[in-house]
């Protein structure tokens, strides 16, 4: 069962179509997950620090990419010369893809609020620009929100396992895991651009606040603005947030 299990396993795209990429998998198990931060190769060719003991950064060892389905659904809907919103960026892989995809008359604007990733996120965003010909990309320390001022995030107990699963805290919202808190600053994306800067494609992954974040680009999707939005949802169809943006005449799919 191993065996068969293990041949289905290759017979995916990323493997029949790139098969260098079985040796490159196997070659990292054998890796230490204990250092702080490793460099990884994107698909892409782009180096990236990232955390080897986390999800994301071991799916960027191993395979060049994590969640390939939502980068290759970005690469396709970015335009060279636009500009792009990555929310809730991490250490930057959709950020680097953009980047490149939108070239260096293109702009990627990334949210991450939390302080540690947030600071490999700005180290990576300073290697890609002086070795590639990417988008002028612009991080900015705020998490996207229905309002502005002082919020908390929530670092979950095993954070340092899982960088991704870091969130904005519900108001009146008590440590339910054991987690810590760090202080942040909440913006409306409405009140960052204004009504007049056109995006081509807007990313977000904000595990949960996804609703917040729309609401506060209203003024933005009234008009029409952001052209495309690929967004993690917690549900099955409909739910709050396909509703907020059929509402303001968008498909979802």
């Amino acid at each position: 069962m191993r065996l068969v299990d293990a041949v289905r396993g290759v017979c995916t795209p990323q493997y029949v179509f790139r098969p260098g990429q079985i040796v490159r998998r196997m070659l990292w198990r054998g890796r230490r997950r204990d250092r702080p931060t490793v460099t990884a190769r994107l698909a892409w060719g782009m180096p990236i620090r990232c955390y080897p003991s986390d999800p994301i950064g071991l799916g960027m060892q191993q395979l060049g990419v994590f969640e390939l389905r939502v980068a290759e659904i970005l690469a396709r809907l970015a335009d060279p010369g636009e500009t792009a919103l990555d929310v809730g960026a991490n250490v930057g892989q959709m950020t680097a893809l953009l980047a490149l995809r939108l070239g260096p008359s293109g702009r990627v604007v990334a949210f991450e609020p939390a302080d540690g990733v947030r600071a490999t996120l700005e180290q990576n965003a300073a290697a890609w620009r002086a070795g590639w010909p990417v988008a002028a990309i612009d991080v900015r320390p705020v998490a996207l929100s229905d309002r502005d001022g002082a919020g908390e995030l929530l670092l979950p107990a095993f954070y340092d396992h899982n960088r991704g699963l870091a969130r904005v805290a519900a108001p009146g919202e008590g440590d339910a895991d054991g987690g810590s808190r760090q202080p942040l600053r909440l913006a409306r994306l409405d009140g960052l651009l204004g009504a007049d800067t056109p995006v081509g494609v807007m990313k977000i992954d904000v595990e949960g606040h996804e609703g917040p974040v729309l609401r506060g680009a209203g003024v933005l999707l009234a008009a029409g603005r952001i052209r495309d939005i690929v967004f993690e949802d917690h549900g099955g169809y409909p739910t709050d947030v396909s509703r907020l943006l059929e509402g303001f005449g968008y498909r979802v799919f």
